[in-house]
């Protein structure tokens, strides 16, 4: 009787795809409130202040990647506007950008294969433990990975819809949609490899191709005109990163990617052994391989996707003078989700006895519960807990305050950049520092060691003066406890 009930049941449902599409974005949206992390001590810091200052102009002397990226600035600064300045404005547009993925890998599924594989699409990427992450972060991987999948999902509707074939401004509207990808990161321009194995695939370039390139151009050209105006040079971006890849890379040791032939193995160990990607990745390749076996041709568009921009990822340049490998950064490869998981999607809804009966029930559940669990063991979720206790401790504070460069800014963010301390990073000694408070955040300081180990603090951070005075401990974890001194 209820196996009969849930037949019953299941088949209603699949005959109002809408109505299952809806359950499942509405699952997405709360799983992606109930792991809510908000703002960051990363990128996240650096694009909210760009938000904040970004009617100021940019400064030419600028060499920062971050503050070149003006899809996401500005979409932050318009959300600022709205709503304030807090952690739900400041994730509002990657949130929205997640949900839209959701619902965008549907129709891609429905466009390639059929419905019930789009619906399975977007199951997957509803839990999906590397979105649901950086879901709720304010950084430009998710937002820019969404405006590039949707270029390539117009693009590819026009190509199997005739009556949309020979319409040239959809083409156009597929490439200002990967340029508005690239505005928000410049890793959306990675998707020519795409484009050019697919024509080289079909062995024919039409005249309407062009068009994908015209709007990228386009947007490129709008892009130019801002930074002129801003900078005085249209050029500022390309110029600004060049120069910033080059400076990271050899502070950071080109990112640990030049140890041959450790470096070369940097993403496929990260895809083997990362709690929040791993499993998926898994049975994707076992997917891909399935695919390649059996020469499953509808599904290839999605490996001329996949293949050459993990390959590029791994083995590839970032700069465009240099070779600068690209960090092993788990977020980097949101640019692959779209077809990684709609690659899955295919091979579990095969229709195979074994697969239906067995293999898809057991991977979904494995999938499900293995995915929120990683998610939740997750410690960056509260990154900013600790610092906002402090805030409210410090806040009527009316003598100098030392602290790390990472927190300072942190403090400025979570008072909405509206405090009246007297913030000041570390000087180079901290010994002639009177009549202030002195805070070590070493949870924060280690972070910045580990990423720039040329960073220098004072001496004074290991092993303070005796005329210090321990006025305050907050936080609860003994590594993350952050200590306010008082220096008289």
């Amino acid at each position: 009787m209820q196996n009969k009930l849930y037949k019953l049941l299941r088949n209603k449902l699949l005959r109002k795809p809408a109505l299952l599409l809806f359950f499942i974005v509405l699952l997405g949206l709360i799983l992606r409130l109930i792991f809510f992390s908000g703002v960051g001590t990363s990128d996240d810091l650096a694009y909210s202040k760009y938000a904040i200052e970004i009617n100021k102009g940019i400064s030419p002397d600028s060499a920062l990647t971050l503050s070149t990226r003006l899809g996401i600035v500005y979409a932050t600064a318009l959300s600022y506007r709205l709503f304030g300045i807090n952690d739900f404005s400041s994730v509002l547009f990657p949130l929205m950008t997640s949900i839209g993925s959701i619902i965008l890998i549907y129709y891609f599924g429905k466009l390639l294969f059929n419905e019930k594989t789009g619906l399975m699409a977007s199951f997957l990427m509803a839990f999906f433990p590397l979105d649901l992450v950086y879901s709720a972060r304010l950084l430009s991987d998710i937002p820019s990975a969404f405006f590039m999948s949707l270029g390539v999902y117009i693009f590819l509707r026009s190509e199997m819809k005739p009556k949309n074939s020979e319409n040239r401004m959809i083409y156009f509207l597929s490439g200002v949609s990967i340029g508005i990808g690239y505005l928000i990161r410049e890793t959306a321009l990675l998707i020519s490899l795409f484009f050019i194995i697919y024509i080289l695939y079909k062995r024919k370039i039409r005249k309407k191709y062009f068009f994908v390139v015209l709007g990228v151009i386009f947007i490129f050209a709008v892009e130019s005109l801002i930074f002129l105006k801003l900078t005085g040079d249209p050029l500022f971006r390309i110029n600004a990163s060049q120069k910033y890849l080059i400076e990271a890379s050899l502070s950071h040791n080109f990112f640990q990617r030049l140890d041959f032939p450790i470096g070369l193995l940097a993403y496929p160990y990260m895809l083997l052994t990362n709690n929040l990607i791993f499993l998926f990745y898994i049975f994707i390749f076992i997917a891909t391989g399935y695919i390649i076996i059996s020469r499953k041709k509808e599904a290839y568009v999605l490996l001329f996707w996949l293949v050459p921009l993990l390959l590029y990822l791994s083995f590839g340049s970032s700069s465009l003078s240099h070779y600068i490998p690209f960090k092993a950064t788990e977020r980097y490869l949101t640019i692959i989700t779209v077809p990684g998981i709609l690659i899955l999607a295919y091979f579990l809804r095969e229709r195979k006895k074994i697969m239906m009966r067995f293999i898809m029930p057991f991977a979904l559940i494995l999938l499900f519960f293995i995915s929120l669990y990683s998610v939740y063991l997750r410690e960056d979720r509260d990154d900013l807990d600790n610092l906002k206790s402090l805030y409210r401790y410090i806040k009527e504070f009316d003598k100098p305050i030392y602290i790390d460069s990472r927190s300072l800014k942190a403090l400025h963010y979570i008072s909405g950049y509206k405090n009246n301390l007297s913030l000041n990073e570390y000087p180079d000694s901290l010994s002639n520092i009177h009549n202030s408070y002195i805070v070590i955040n070493k949870d924060m300081i280690g972070k910045l060691e580990a990423a720039n180990p040329g960073i220098k603090f004072p001496k004074e951070i290991s092993k303070h003066p005796k005329a210090w005075i321990k006025v305050k401990d907050i936080g609860k974890k003994p590594s993350e406890i952050i200590v306010v001194y008082y220096a008289r």
